[in-house]
């Protein structure tokens, strides 16, 4: 007990410390701010990525969500309640019986064969079901391990613990939630880990690099290929061309100005005279929208959710419910007399619950959050008013594909350069949107760690099932981290035999097949490689196990974006296989095609290494073994 109070106090000495460097970390990169996680630290483990992980004491103040379901059937819910108790039975449906499913039965089958050599198990997530509670279940081959380090919410943390999972400080661990990983972190991944960030996203969450990348992505493929973005201005880099379009409209607009990295609504404050800006000061300035949608006199904004599984090839999906944020004072259209209130202003959930009508309103109102409403009430309401909504969130998610499209060649860069294999990283991202008044969408910010944290029963019905949903999407497995080791150890005897020269030759055949495709000289469905056979798997398994996402790119819609997406290969490849019907068949007919091609291969679907994917694929099993027996005579 001593021991363990001393380690505690220690780990809480370890991250005060590092909250106080990370915190700032945290803002810049456009992330939320959650439940306070003192059981996290800053290191990775002495032992790295790879050694086994003993199990952490459990030292969060959060509690398991066994009774979700009682707190969910007796929730009065929120405005347009009245078909929530469907949704959920549809929810409940998408993730209770997930392991149920074919797809799900055929994916965990294909991908314990593929890893057999490292006793690969593919783990089922659930609302309510509890391994830790089921005797039958028995102690599991590998422990699933998951590692915190900076701020996380109790659906994150409940998810896991109910798969089986175990806390752990140190490396070995099966998925990471919380910080971007450092540069030299993520090049030290296993095939089996997942964290839940790209590098690069800081493009996203920073308002100065989303507004620059946006304005960039524009400039290539015209104005209109990007009209959701308000009128924006780096300052002080643009401040000559803000006073003269300020000057210009007759000293009669408003402006919101935002830090450049910030979140929860820090330091935004509206201005009516721009000159009034320090020359020197460092900001992002914005046309203010000063004709919103309201709702009962108030202004609301959408929190959207929004998963990325993949950037090579684009794989994302948009969750189907949400979250409509209230200002809590109504509107005032005189914006210029009332620009200091910024309850009437700002919808961030930050500021509005801290004002005092906003207390008051929670106090009287129980269940039925006077600040927030599901996506789904909010589309009901605008139906109930007349409002074409299929036509309005076409909108929104052509919103959404875009500012993924206007970043994806970045975001790539750093993938290329930093993670060595395909499967390592994921994110969730927080799309905040407005609607003005003639129901035109606005882009307000993206958060590359959206708050999870579920303060009403409103916001645990829809995140609990929105991560389960994302965990089952993503196929996370458990592995024998020694016979992984051993394993490692024996490729690396292997590729520096003699016949690695052959393998770079076939390599430089597959590159030159590649560019032939991009430039639209190929069909990249003819001589489909062992790789692009699983990326198509991955893909349509990842589809019919989405649960309550919608994927919004590749679709058959986004032929329409071709012109603006750059011509990546997988991408090609994808949206080449969306045009053929019944796509899983056919690939089962062409596999059989190619002889021997199973015996080829026996790593695991995330295992090819981005510089040297092509090696289990061309090489065969009984030529590796004479290769290996040459190298050891």
């Amino acid at each position: 007990s001593r021991r363990l109070l001393s380690e505690s106090l220690m780990e809480v000495r370890m991250v005060v410390t590092e909250d106080k460097a990370s915190g700032k970390r945290r803002e810049e990169e456009g992330e939320e701010e959650e439940e306070e996680d003192v059981g996290s630290i800053s290191s990775l483990g002495q032992d790295g990525f790879d050694s086994d992980p003993d199990p952490a004491p459990e030292q969060d103040s959060d509690t398991d969500d066994d009774e979700t379901d009682r707190e969910m059937a007796s929730m009065g819910g929120d405005q347009g309640d009245f078909f929530e108790e469907q949704d959920k039975s549809k929810q409940a449906e998408a993730s209770e019986e997930v392991q149920e499913k074919a797809t799900w039965q055929s994916r965990a089958k294909r991908l314990e064969q593929a890893g057999e050599e490292v006793d690969v198990s593919v783990l089922p997530f659930s609302l309510t079901r509890d391994l830790r509670k089921e005797e039958e279940a028995g102690e599991p081959r590998n422990k699933f391990f998951f590692k915190i380090d900076g701020a996380s919410s109790n659906c994150v943390r409940n998810a896991w613990r109910r798969a089986g999972g175990v806390r752990t400080h140190k490396g070995g661990w099966n998925v990471w939630w919380g910080r971007p990983l450092k540069q030299e972190e993520y090049k030290k991944l296993n095939s089996f880990q997942r964290v839940c960030h790209f590098p690069g996203t800081f493009f996203l969450g920073r308002k100065d690099s989303l507004a620059k990348s946006i304005l960039s992505f524009r400039r290539s493929h015209g104005p209109a290929s990007f009209t959701y973005l308000p009128k924006t201005y780096i300052h002080p880099e643009d401040r000559e061309r803000l006073l003269a379009d300020w000057k210009e409209k007759g000293s009669r607009s408003t402006y919101i100005v935002k830090p450049r990295a910030s979140a929860r609504g820090q330091g935004i404050k509206l201005v009516v005279d721009p000159e009034s800006l320090a020359p020197s000061s460092s900001c992002v300035v914005q046309e203010y929208i000063d004709k919103p949608l309201l709702i009962d006199g108030r202004k609301f904004d959408m929190r959207l959710y929004v998963l990325v599984t993949s950037f090579d090839p684009l794989r994302l999906y948009l969750y189907d419910d949400g979250l409509a944020r209230f200002c809590t004072e109504k509107y005032d259209e005189d914006v210029r007399g009332s620009s200091g209130d910024l309850f009437r202003h700002l919808t961030n959930y930050s500021v509005n619950k801290t004002h005092a009508s906003f207390l008051a309103r929670e106090a009287e109102e129980g269940e039925q959050h006077p600040l927030k409403w599901s996506l789904r009430a909010l589309k009901e309401h605008l139906q109930g008013a007349g409002v074409d909504t299929r036509r309005v969130f076409e909108q929104v998610e052509d919103l959404i594909v875009k500012t993924l499209l206007a970043v994806e060649g970045r975001i790539n860069s750093k993938l290329q350069q930093l993670v060595p294999y395909r499967n390592n990283c994921y994110e969730l991202f927080g799309f905040d949107v407005m609607l003005d008044a003639s129901l035109h969408p606005w882009l307000i910010e993206v958060n590359t760690s959206p708050s999870l944290a579920a303060d009403s029963p409103l916001d645990k019905r829809i995140k609990n099932a929105m991560v389960v949903d994302m965990f089952n999407m993503l196929g996370i497995c458990t592995y024998s981290r020694r016979k992984l080791k051993q394993l490692r150890d024996r490729k690396e005897r292997l590729s520096s035999l003699a016949f690695s020269s052959r393998l770079q030759r076939a390599s430089v055949v597959d590159k030159h097949r590649q560019a032939e495709v991009c430039k639209g000289r190929r069909d990249p469905l003819e001589d489909l490689t062992e790789l692009d056979e699983e990326i198509i798997r991955e893909s349509e398994e990842e589809l019919q196990l989405a649960g309550g996402f919608k994927r919004l790119f590749p679709s058959p819609s986004s032929e329409r974006l071709r012109r603006l997406i750059q011509p990546r290969y997988n991408n090609l490849l994808l949206a080449r296989w969306l045009e053929r019907p019944h796509a899983l068949d056919r690939l089962k007919t062409r596999r059989r095609s190619f002889a021997g091609a199973e015996e080829d291969t026996r790593c695991f679907s995330s295992a090819p290494k981005r510089q040297a994917n092509k090696v289990l694929r061309i090489v065969g099993r009984k030529e590796a073994r004479e290769a290996a027996g040459r190298g050891r005579r």
